[in-house]
């Protein structure tokens, strides 16, 4: 048993440290006598017990992270809360609405401003989102700013992989608004598509067509289509009148007429030039001259009727002369 206690000795020095290992002692027999090994066993297990105490805080610490910030989530989305947010949304979507038909109307009321006020209509919708968003965020919810970086940032994600679409038609809204190729009121053509622009949402673009259809253009189309842009702004656009006649015709009478005609024209806008001009093509396996009218229409709503009146003229006087022959 005096071969034992050495070793009972080293592994007290080892467990329990230097300082426990010199209070290890044996009797004279060199077997350790009962309290000893109790403390021989307490120093042992020791260790392990200090090692499992920083598991247990680690844990209990853990959760009272995770009710804490339940706790702020349920506070910063409250039944209240949610129902505020849902009056804002719903009072902002009528405002802007009740603002959009005025302004509208305003602007069908003043022919000279009306392309003016209606290139406002886009601006004001987006302003007044923006400050309703706003109210609801810093006003309604008011979460501290640790949380609107972190809920922005999941957010974003999540919309960035779910809506990739529909975030591209709104990137391309914007793009329009700020960059202008056109605006409400303009008269552009767009792949298969004509027609004046009747709004710029941050969805899509609508554009009414001659025969008084609506189409619904995405944004995301029409930044990557090229767009023709008939009068860029102007209340006023060229209109132009196509007229086919024989080779043999007297192509200065024929000019003269055709200038006649547009500028005794209702809708003509005589500050600007009538051009007139003759090309020669073939018809059918026949030399054709096609003249072409271009004048300007005082206001662009008038672009059909203006080129309608011209060439129902212009067509009238030619068969008076019997320049248009028969058949």
């Amino acid at each position: 048993m005096k071969k034992i206690a050495p070793i009972f000795l080293l592994l007290c020095m080892l467990t329990a440290g230097a300082e426990q290992g010199n209070s290890c002692a044996v009797n004279a027999n060199g077997i350790l006598s009962g309290p000893q090994m109790i403390a021989l066993s307490t120093a042992v297990a020791a260790p392990a017990m200090q090692g499992q105490e920083p598991e247990a805080k680690d844990d209990s610490t853990t959760v009272e992270k995770i009710d804490k910030q339940a706790q702020q989530i349920k506070e910063l989305f409250s039944y209240g809360k949610i129902l505020a947010i849902i009056i804002m949304v719903l009072l902002t979507y009528f405002l802007v609405k009740l603002l959009v038909a005025v302004t509208d109307n305003l602007a069908e009321k003043s022919a000279k401003y009306r392309l003016f006020i209606k290139r406002l209509i886009p601006m004001m919708r987006i302003f007044m989102w923006v400050i309703a968003i706003y109210i609801i965020i810093a006003g309604i919810i008011n979460p501290p700013f640790q949380t609107v970086i972190a809920v922005a940032a999941s957010v974003g994600i999540a919309v960035g992989l779910a809506a990739q679409g529909v975030l591209k038609n709104i990137f391309g809204g914007l793009i329009i608004i700020m960059d202008r190729p056109f605006q409400v009121g303009d008269k552009i053509a767009m792949g298969d598509h004509y027609g004046e622009v009747q709004q710029i949402g941050l969805r899509s673009t609508r554009l009414v067509t001659p025969d008084d259809s609506v189409v619904s253009i995405p944004n995301g189309e029409v930044i990557q289509t090229a767009v023709s842009n008939a009068n860029l702004g102007a209340i006023d656009c060229q209109v132009v009148a196509e007229i086919y006649l024989p080779a043999t015709t007297d192509i200065e009478l024929a000019k003269g007429i055709a200038r006649k005609a547009a500028v005794s024209s209702k809708y003509v806008y005589l500050k600007k030039p009538v051009v007139i001009i003759a090309v020669n093509e073939v018809y059918e396996k026949n030399f054709v001259i096609k003249l072409r009218v271009k004048a300007y229409v005082l206001d662009i709503r008038f672009e059909f009727p203006f080129q309608s009146d011209m060439t129902e003229q212009i067509t009238a006087e030619l068969n008076r002369k019997g320049m248009i022959p028969a058949g």
